[in-house]
């Protein structure tokens, strides 16, 4: 198998190389954002400051969500380089804003306005790299996107956390804001070619929609990638405000993001990669299976892993070697999927169709916050509000269920099908 990732290994453009940078760039900042955010809501309580976590957090992935397949349309008509510059000069834009009140309701307004800045970077970036990836290197390059979204995330992580512990939420978004600028900048000045824009499609919004739907792969792997991404929406929503009300310090939650971030993107070209040569299906089954062990030992085994103290968290070794070796197979989904649904789609709608891949990114996020804002205002109602971190721990537990039993179907139905396909070749 490893003679045949050095035999098919094709070199990575440098238009693509420049965009990989400027993701994450891009990441890096939005990172931070994840941890800023969290320290510069208002609140009394920690229950107060969970729902204003959540209600400041629902517009992003609604405005994602809305505007996704947009973003990619445009892009098959216009080219990928101006939408990305323009989203991303736009996220900067709103990130300085944040800096003039953290009112609660005029920081969701503003988040909403991020999110359709995010989306136009998502869709035609990924197909960017659809247009100019080898067929047979398609899959390593997303594995390479992946890597670069998941390095930035882990490194803003880090930023963000040393930020509210000694620069404060405030400078924190001005740096951001910088990072956000170079992003655009540096794709503006450096990428200068782009594959023609093809324009032979006639296809609009839901029909070009409609059309990537009609591919059966991509229907039966939407719903998986959905359930994935609310839950990777409930984790970086909620998780690093819970963290900040149990006393645990700025620095301490950004380096255990980065942990996991190391965890979930180390391998990502080499899942990728794994996908080109053994098929997209097994490798994201392996990852949706990983998911599901690491959402099990959170919740049943997590004494195992570590324990919450007056000084802060103990780790501790017996469980956290699985918890490892799980995360880094948790990796496996996300630059198969990406792969599979390039493989699936005509080159006219690589933008509509890695579009799907940002709604359904922004669809989760709204899921996932929209339950949490659910969730905690019952547990509030209960006057358990201490109670919200477990709830939103077991509806994380019933969705990768859903998705294991998901994935069993995709996979049955694949090896079903190429059975028929094989025995019609054998009757003609």
């Amino acid at each position: 198998m490893f003679s045949s990732l050095k035999a098919k290994r094709a070199s990575t453009p440098w238009h693509l190389r420049v965009l990989y940078l400027s993701t994450f760039l891009l990441r890096t900042a939005f990172g931070a954002l994840l941890l800023l955010i969290a320290s510069y809501v208002p609140y009394d309580t920690n229950y107060e400051a969970l729902l204003n976590v959540a209600i400041i957090a629902v517009p992003y992935p609604l405005a994602e969500m809305v505007t996704a397949n947009y973003f990619g349309l445009l892009s098959d008509r216009t080219g990928r380089k101006v939408i990305i510059v323009a989203g991303t000069t736009l996220a900067a834009v709103v990130v300085a804003l944040y800096t003039l009140s953290n009112n609660v309701w005029y920081l969701a307004t503003m988040h909403g306005i991020h999110g359709i800045g995010a989306a136009a970077t998502v869709a035609p970036a990924i197909a960017m790299i659809a247009d100019h990836a080898d067929a047979c290197d398609r899959g390593r390059q997303m594995g390479w996107f992946d890597y670069s979204t998941f390095l930035g995330y882990i490194l803003g992580a880090v930023v963000g956390g040393f930020m509210i512990d000694y620069t404060g939420a405030t400078a924190g978004f001005v740096i951001v804001a910088v990072l956000l600028g170079t992003s655009a900048l540096m794709l503006q000045l450096l990428v200068k070619k782009e594959k023609p824009v093809v324009r032979a499609s006639s296809l609009e919004g839901f029909q070009a929609l409609k059309k990537v739907f009609k591919v059966k792969e991509i229907r039966l792997m939407f719903p998986i990638w959905l359930i994935i991404a609310t839950i990777l929406g409930l984790a970086i929503t909620y998780l690093p405000r819970i963290m900040l009300s149990e006393d645990i310090s700025g620095t301490t939650i950004g380096i255990m993001f980065a942990a996991a971030g190391v965890a979930l993107g180390l391998l990502q070209p080499f899942w990728g990669k794994v996908s080109d040569i053994v098929g997209r299906i097994p490798v994201m089954a392996y990852g949706v299976f990983s998911i599901f062990g690491i959402v099990l030992m959170v919740l049943f085994f997590s004494e195992y892993a570590f324990e919450m103290t007056d000084e802060g968290i103990d780790f501790k070794l017996l469980g956290m070697i699985p918890l490892g070796i799980l995360g880094l197979g948790a990796g496996a989904f996300v630059p198969a999927a990406l792969a599979m649904m390039a493989d699936s789609s005509d080159e006219e709608c690589y933008g509509s169709t890695m579009g799907l891949y940002s709604f359904a990114l922004g669809f989760g996020a709204f899921i996932a916050e929209g339950l949490g804002l659910g969730i905690i205002l019952v547990s509030g109602a209960t006057d358990e509000d201490e109670m919200a971190p477990v709830w939103l721990l077991y509806l994380a537990a019933a969705l990768i269920i859903l998705a294991v039993i998901m994935m069993i179907w995709f996979f049955l139905a694949n090896v079903i099908a190429k059975k028929l396909a094989a025995r019609r070749n054998v009757q003609r």
